[in-house]
């Protein structure tokens, strides 16, 4: 059976995302295996944004990684796999828009390495669903997702609206 493993360092996952640092938050992709599976990985920093306010002394509880951001890191590793198994036009953008049984197993702080495991489940035209686990690199469980659906929509139909105009300083 020939090996479909294919690694993307730092430099190609972020020519494949659109988010940006701070909001970046994927290192690399370990493995590939086409249509539908994908492991990637997420240092996590005790010099992360989440961490600036951390007031001397906290314990190491109190850099427990927050469960906005894991679930946004997984959620690029999705978008990862999407992309790597060409499962939309290059032109569209996939975006989350459901999640079920997503349980947050353990913390997860600075010194652990995340592994995304993202398994496609079913894709059909612009819409997907995907599961999977993050485990830390030692084997923890950090979280398990039982369903992302994903869909694609164009890249012209995310930008940005233009400013509504300003009223003048009697608020006309």
């Amino acid at each position: 059976m020939p090996d479909h493993s294919q690694v993307l360092d730092h430099s190609q996952v972020r020519s494949r995302l659109r988010q940006r640092p701070p909001m970046l938050l994927l290192d690399t992709v370990r493995e590939f295996t086409p249509p539908g599976s994908l492991v990637a990985t997420k240092a996590i920093t005790g010099g992360e944004d989440c961490y600036r306010d951390m007031a001397d002394g906290a314990g190491i509880d109190g850099f427990s990684y927050p469960s906005v951001l894991l679930l946004e890191s997984f959620g690029q590793a999705v978008s990862l796999l999407w992309s790597l198994a060409g499962l939309g036009p290059p032109d569209e953008v996939p975006l989350m828009v459901g999640i079920r049984d997503l349980v947050h197993v353990a913390p997860a702080v600075p010194g652990d390495v995340l592994e995304h495991h993202v398994r496609l489940n079913h894709h059909s035209g612009q819409a997907g669903e995907f599961t999977g686990e993050t485990r830390t690199a030692d084997g923890r469980t950090v979280l398990t997702v039982g369903s992302i659906l994903v869909v694609s929509r164009s890249s012209a139909s995310l930008l940005p609206a233009p400013p509504a105009p300003h009223p003048d300083k009697d608020g006309r």
